[in-house]
């Protein structure tokens, strides 16, 4: 890790809040090892080598080979590259620290490596943050635990989403039933094919993380087979009222936790998880199938607890399903 120091005064100039909030990171370092190898160029009879770069393209040359998801690997060539990035700005060659610079040409390249010296900063923080909290939260998912905003502080606040406390009551839709949600133990992001939890930053998957809202009316919509929010379509009848199921809507409390607020993609408030465990789920209720989406017919409010996920009459029949569906359109039509 850099030492205190070396961290404040690269982040003094570099801009913190820049390198916070709106400082983003490509999938690949190569494109800075590319912006910088066309920024730091001096014009001819200028020698890198004698400028202080030799040590600080070795690096560059490094860090845009290693893969996206190698993070130990990306955190300590970052972290080698600003520490030979701070011995340039203070004036050294970083190939020989007791050699002092030319300011001449510390002045040709500074705005190269400046500019360099903040996209290695979120690199080396980014990935110092994702090699420790990766596997702590695949362990937290396998075991049924929460996993906190917390563990990813940095990325999130990195690119500019609000992290603020959760409210009251939340609510989510989804298409599956309460016994294969209790199983699963909750809510949790779905895996990459690598068995890798990258939460929505790296893969820009929107799975990884588990959208809700406050608004318990606009969620009805979200408890519908949709190619984004639900991909895959269940068949379940509720046998008690022999009604065919559109989806189920779930009420969960995690007030007090961290939460990222999506903005501009619904009319009501969302807000997002990394997981929403069993244990904050409070009720469900069932959404009929009315004819569309916008024909909405709900259950009441029950209980989600083993007893209740147990109990309730909630079965899987394809076949069944599609005929209560056609006699629910020859009703209409009649």
């Amino acid at each position: 890790m850099l030492p205190p120091n070396i961290d404040q005064y690269i982040r003094t100039l570099a801009q913190p809040n820049n390198i916070q909030t709106t400082c983003s990171p490509p999938q690949e370092f190569q494109a800075y090892a590319t912006n910088f190898q066309r920024d730091s160029q001096a014009g001819f009879g200028y020698s890198r080598s004698k400028d202080g770069l030799t040590r600080i393209d070795q690096l560059v040359a490094t860090a845009s080979r290693i893969n996206t998801l190698d993070y130990m690997r990306i955190a300590f060539v970052s972290e080698q590259l600003l520490r030979a990035l701070y011995t340039w700005t203070t004036g050294f060659n970083p190939s020989a620290p007791n050699q002092q610079l030319d300011l001449s040409g510390i002045n040709r390249r500074r705005n190269a490596v400046l500019a360099l010296m903040g996209g290695a900063y979120c690199w080396y923080k980014q990935s110092w943050e994702a090699a420790g909290s990766e596997s702590l939260a695949i362990n937290h998912i396998n075991n049924r635990g929460d996993i906190p905003f917390a563990m990813y502080n940095y990325r999130f606040s990195r690119n500019g989403f609000n992290l603020h406390q959760a409210p009251n009551r939340l609510y989510r839709g989804d298409t599956r039933p309460p016994a294969m949600l209790w199983q699963a133990g909750g809510f949790y992001p779905k895996m990459m094919g690598t068995n890798r939890f990258d939460p929505h930053l790296g893969t820009g998957a929107s799975n990884q993380v588990i959208s809700s809202t406050t608004d318990a009316n606009l969620v009805t919509r979200f408890a519908w087979h949709n190619r984004v929010y639900c991909p895959k379509r269940y068949y379940y009848i509720y046998d008690a009222a022999n009604r065919p199921i559109s989806g189920f809507i779930y009420e969960f409390d995690k007030s007090g936790h961290q939460c990222v607020e999506v903005a501009g993609t619904t009319p009501g408030r969302e807000v997002a998880f990394l997981a929403i465990p069993n244990q904050f789920i409070r009720r469900f209720r069932m959404r009929y199938y009315a004819g569309s989406q916008n024909n909405i017919q709900v259950s009441d409010w029950m209980y989600y607890n083993q007893a209740s996920v147990q109990n309730i009459r909630i079965e899987s029949d394809e076949k069944r399903w599609k005929q209560l569906k056609n006699q629910f359109h020859s009703n209409r039509v009649s």
